[in-house]
């Protein structure tokens, strides 16, 4: 059942009960993304498109991102490599407003089937492009960035792809994490205010990202006391598993659609 779908969902009852489903949704969803190490708004997606629908999929968890990058860029502030940063937004905010601009444009069976590919797509270049690192000169490091943000625009878990990108700019550590994070509340920036600006982005949907955005502060701390306990290699197998099998799910889905 989609629950955006109804327009009762304004109503007192109604409401509350979305808050229930989204918010149990997103502590799950940010307790396994939190175990993985990685891919919070994949994992978030696939616990949440039976809910809201897939259309509604990336707005909504745009918000949530949105929050929660305010919060790591706080906390990462003076951290930050402003040079690399600079350098790759240069790029990655283009792509990401014309790949926003492209996702408005697409309906739910191809919404679905965008999503699906790319989530299919990260998991091989994980394990193809696994623990090799590349030097990114001035140009590789602007079309890399170009790609990242039409990727970041159009799909959910592109933010996957800045990692090595700051590798290759070389950055590590702290440095990395802190320059991901103003890059992500960036893109999701851009994506929240394109959507918003398109019409796609709803009261209900900021409503419901605003509750995502909250209920994922629990999940982090629960995963924190459970990371010790589990092999940094199951992290992997399992975020590459779900993502692996949500792809899937979502081709499926766009191709019944089309059907």
């Amino acid at each position: 059942m989609n629950l955006l779908a109804d327009p009762a969902l304004l109503g007192s009852a109604a409401q509350a009960a979305t808050a229930l489903a989204v918010g149990a949704a997103a502590l799950v969803g940010s307790l396994l993304s939190a175990l993985t190490g990685s891919g919070g708004a994949i994992v978030l997606s696939l616990v949440l498109a039976p809910i809201i629908g897939v259309a509604a999929v990336v707005q909504t968890i745009s918000v949530a991102m949105l929050l929660s990058h305010v919060a790591r860029v706080g906390a990462f502030w003076k951290l930050i490599d402003w040079w690399v940063a600079g350098r790759i937004l240069l790029a990655a905010v283009p792509g990401c407003f014309a790949g926003a601009v492209l996702y408005t444009k697409l309906n739910e069976a191809a919404i679905s089937l965008v999503l699906g590919l790319f989530l299919i797509l990260v998991v091989v270049l994980k394990r193809l492009l696994a623990g090799q690192r590349f030097q990114m000169g001035p140009t590789g490091l602007l079309v890399a960035s170009a790609v990242f943000g039409f990727l970041s625009g159009t799909t959910i878990g592109g933010g996957l792809l800045m990692i090595p990108i700051l590798l290759g700019a070389g950055l590590a550590g702290a440095a990395l994490v802190a320059t991901d994070a103003i890059v992500g509340l960036t893109m999701h920036l851009t994506k929240t205010l394109v959507f918003g600006q398109a019409a796609v982005l709803t009261s209900a949907q900021v409503w419901l990202g605003a509750v995502i955005g909250i209920c994922m502060v629990p999940g982090a701390w629960l995963a924190k006391a459970l990371l010790a306990r589990i092999p940094l290699k199951v992290h992997g197998l399992l975020l590459d598993g779900v993502v692996a099998l949500g792809g899937v799910s979502f081709v499926i889905q766009a191709l019944r659609r089309w059907g």
